[in-house]
């Protein structure tokens, strides 16, 4: 699992350096019982029909895991890729995942609804992460009979995905609005657009590394086209704020705080010999903001985007071949980190 190539995480598409990646994801049901409400046979029966329609629609070189077929390990792997939802990963009789070429595609099945389509590609691109799951929506459509009724639209499990199912993300770095204590309130203002800002992993997850998930709050009463509206609009604001608050805080008095801030976390990362995830995590917020401005500092956003990565707990079990400690899994880790930033 460690060879995939994880295309979303590069540096590159438009506005990297804020906005790592963006995910736009498609709720479809078929017409019955949700997920839920269903018992192992049945739930085998619809995991079977689904990985066949998905093959059928022609996802490129795809891979198909049962997660009952994982380990723990794998499956973490998957949720820490962004590939599987937490609560996938933890319920994983008859429920599967499809993952598409460079990671760019994935099909949940079984979770809270029959079928969760998404396109993750790197830096803002919500117009083309659209484009590219429709077409897969209507390549499903056409062999599957999707749960739909024209005064509510798509029917789905959670009522804040009726209508068009569609949720919409970005996953943007916003360390130097964190830094100025403004992050909090712009976030909260989120709300009257429409939005919703969550943690690394999504729902119900914490912040981690400065990084913020913006993602439409429900899918009910708008077209698509409006919500990816609302979004872009928002994300681009967010996107500012974060690049005039990284100008400020690289001016004047404030630019050696920073500088202090920088190069004592890049110190700390190149030397240490033990790290947990979410230090690790900060510091590398930190190089990745130095980075960003144009410092001169022992890596690039590329290298940094890899760790930010290959970091978590799971992908450091896999590198080692078992199952870790706490205290092994931070000496692991200090050690990858101190190997990719040597100069």
């Amino acid at each position: 699992m460690l060879r995939f190539k994880t295309a979303w995480a590069e540096a590159a598409g438009p506005e990297h350096e804020v906005v790592l990646s963006t995910r736009v994801r498609l709720a479809r049901n078929l017409r019955g019982p949700f997920p839920g409400h269903l018992g192992p046979h049945t739930l085998k029966k619809t995991l079977d029909h689904a990985f066949e329609s998905i093959r059928l629609a022609g996802v490129k070189n795809a891979a198909f895991f049962k997660m009952g077929d994982l380990d723990a390990t794998d499956r973490e792997f998957l949720v820490e890729r962004h590939l599987a939802s937490p609560l996938l990963a933890a319920h994983p009789a008859q429920r599967g995942v499809v993952v598409g070429e460079n990671e760019t595609i994935v099909v949940m099945v079984n979770e809270e609804d029959h079928l969760r389509l998404a396109c993750l590609l790197p830096g803002r691109q919500l117009k083309e992460a659209h484009a590219a799951v429709d077409r897969l929506d209507d390549g499903l459509s056409s062999v599957l009979d999707f749960a739909f009724r024209d005064d509510l639209g798509y029917l789905t499990a959670c009522p804040t995905n009726l209508g068009t199912g569609l949720r919409a993300s970005c996953l943007v770095h916003l360390p130097a609005l964190t830094l100025t204590g403004a992050a909090g309130k712009l976030l909260e203002s989120l709300g009257r657009a429409g939005l919703i800002a969550r943690g690394l992993y999504g729902e119900g997850t914490r912040v981690i590394g400065d990084f913020f998930q913006l993602s439409n709050a429900t899918g009910f009463g708008r077209t698509e086209g409006e919500i990816l509206a609302a979004l872009e609009k928002s994300v681009g604001s967010i996107v500012a704020r974060e690049k005039d608050a990284r100008a400020a805080l690289s001016t004047g008095s404030a630019k050696v705080r920073l500088e202090d801030e920088v190069h004592r976390g890049v110190a700390l990362l190149g030397a240490a010999r033990l790290l947990s995830f979410e230090e690790c995590q900060q510091h590398l917020s930190r190089l990745r903001l130095g980075l960003a401005l144009g410092w001169k500092l022992p890596a690039d956003l590329s290298i940094v985007n890899e760790l930010t990565l290959s970091t978590q707990p799971a992908h450091l079990d896999l590198l080692a071949e078992k199952h870790l400690g706490p205290h092994d899994r931070d000496a692991l880790r200090a050690s990858l980190v101190r190997r990719r930033l040597k100069p």
